[in-house]
């Protein structure tokens, strides 16, 4: 658990305001000497593992580091020349950091992973090492399906696949494809989340989904993608979803509708007729 942030980092003004509203601990240092950050830990009354340390110069990580605390950066334009290497994740700005942002930096950096939503039956979470054999049934079970990025030649690959999402797609956008999980059983029954769709001339993020086939015509799609959106919308604020459907897929094409998407648009991709919808999140929500 997050128990407090060390921050080292300049114009960091909205930023405590919005964490100390939070209720999160925070206590600013220099970060010149191993001392500072030991009494920063102290005050926090917490250990190495449980804090974040944000950090703007390579000699700050290097200090944070040595002594075991996960480092976040923030990519000072004023500092230019630093590259922050061992940073969990780099920062441009403050604008959109909160303290449910920065327990889910922390939580990743403890090699766990973030729990998205839980519903009456699933709960939905970020993939994991240990997932990559029911991954790999769910997708043998659906051939033609194209959610899955891990999914190579060896294990060795894949393995290196799925660190890298959990690294640069969860850390970078805070979104991919998750895990649902059914809570009875507590086994995977399919994946659900966001990517990003370049069937177009453009990008876009857009909705992806499959459940395992024991467990269709139970509504669990349905469960999982409301949550999934919910998600979306109020912890990413995105302002609207796409979903692109094959013209073929009469049950996933009912489902999207069924969950307020409208279609825009239909072209031909790869030898198939794909459908392109969208969702705009926010009037969701407003409504």
């Amino acid at each position: 658990m997050l128990k407090g942030i060390i921050i080292a980092a300049s114009d960091t003004g909205e930023l405590q305001k919005t964490l100390t509203r939070e209720g999160l601990a925070l206590k600013r240092v220099k970060a010149k000497e191993e001392r500072e950050l030991l009494d920063a830990l102290a005050e926090l009354r917490a250990c190495r593992e449980e804090v974040l340390c944000l950090v703007e110069t390579d000699e700050q990580e290097k200090l944070a580091r040595t002594l075991g605390l996960f480092c976040v950066g923030y990519l000072n334009p004023k500092l230019p020349d630093e590259k922050l290497r061992g940073c969990r994740i780099l920062l441009e700005g403050f604008q959109e950091i909160d303290r449910t942002f920065l327990q889910n930096v922390h939580t990743r950096a403890l090699g766990l992973p973030v729990q998205i939503a839980e519903t009456k039956r699933l709960l939905i979470r970020e993939m994991t090492l240990s997932d990559l054999d029911e991954i790999n049934a769910l997708y043998r079970e659906e051939p033609s399906a194209t959610l899955s990025p891990e999914l190579s030649l060896n294990r060795q690959e894949e393995e290196e696949k799925i660190r890298a999402y959990i690294a640069y797609m969860y850390g970078l956008y805070q979104f991919g494809m998750w895990v649902v999980i059914e809570k009875k059983s507590h086994e995977m029954i399919g994946r659900a989340g966001f990517g990003i769709a370049d069937y177009l001339n453009f990008s876009e993020i857009d909705l992806g989904y499959l459940i395992g086939r024991k467990y269709r015509g139970q509504g669990y799609g349905e469960e999982a993608c409301r949550a999934v959106l919910d998600y979306g919308s109020q912890v990413l604020y995105l302002p609207r979803v796409s979903a692109y459907i094959d013209r073929e897929n009469k049950g996933s094409l009912h489902l999207i509708e069924k969950l307020g998407f409208q279609k825009k648009q239909s072209f031909a991709y790869e030898e198939r007729t794909l459908c392109r919808y969208l969702l705009n999140l926010q009037q969701k929500t407003a409504v």
